[in-house]
């Protein structure tokens, strides 16, 4: 199974999860038409789309699936999408809170190829550990020194209340890490407060695993 990035960002988000006959979207920040592209227009195999939380970057294009009958697993958006589907099989889906400035969700999705992948996105912090992760995709959105460089206080304030800063997440990835882990993929990292080089350095050295980082065109067997 192959992780394919489309968009990782305040531009727009979009990740496919995807095999020769299976395709999990997760976000809807990226037009439906590029998803088709990467997909050689081969939809049928969209069994699902997840969708972390309601603000555009994530959402703004979740209409088109929804429109185009494809089941959504939103639950943090339920009150706009008007109904909560399930994902269908193979792909089974747990959710869980995370600490946004609107309802946020995280997903752990396994899959017979693939295991146990944890997403997690737009978040101060995680509450929780998990066990056995064999693939983690996080949020390493900013660092502080950079980000005092860059933005007056006051957005300053919100920035760390509604995002994951460096520190945070080697934090995360030293108490969930394990034997079983295979992979680390960065994402949502800001254009002004982040450092790509280093972030993938700083992580590396945590793990004995690939480190990847979610830019446009991204793609990897996982």
């Amino acid at each position: 199974m192959k992780l394919t990035c489309l968009g990782s960002g305040s531009a727009g988000n979009c990740y496919l999860l995807h095999n020769e006959t299976e395709c999990l979207v997760i976000e809807a920040g990226i037009p439906f038409k590029e998803v088709k592209k990467a997909l050689d227009f081969n939809i049928n195999k969209i069994v699902g789309v997840l969708v972390s939380h309601e603000h555009g970057d994530h959402a703004i294009y979740l209409h088109e699936y929804i429109k185009g009958g494809i089941p959504v697993m939103a639950p943090s958006m339920e009150r706009v999408t008007g109904a909560l589907s399930a994902v269908s099989k193979p792909f089974s889906v747990r959710t869980f809170p995370l600490v946004h400035d609107v309802p946020c969700t995280g997903f752990l999705i396994e899959h017979s190829e693939i295991g146990r992948l944890l997403f997690v996105t737009d978040t101060e912090y995680v509450r929780y550990r998990f066990k056995s992760l064999n693939h983690i995709m996080i949020e390493c959105n900013y660092s502080q020194d950079l980000l005092g460089k860059s933005y007056h206080e006051g957005l300053q304030e919100r920035i760390k209340l509604t995002h994951m800063e460096l520190d945070t997440c080697k934090d995360f990835i030293r108490a969930n890490k394990s034997q079983e882990l295979k992979s680390v993929c960065l994402m949502h990292l800001s254009d002004r407060t982040s450092d790509e080089k280093l972030f993938q350095k700083e992580i590396s050295e945590l793990v004995e695993c690939p480190v990847y980082v979610a830019n446009n065109g991204l793609e990897y067997e996982i």
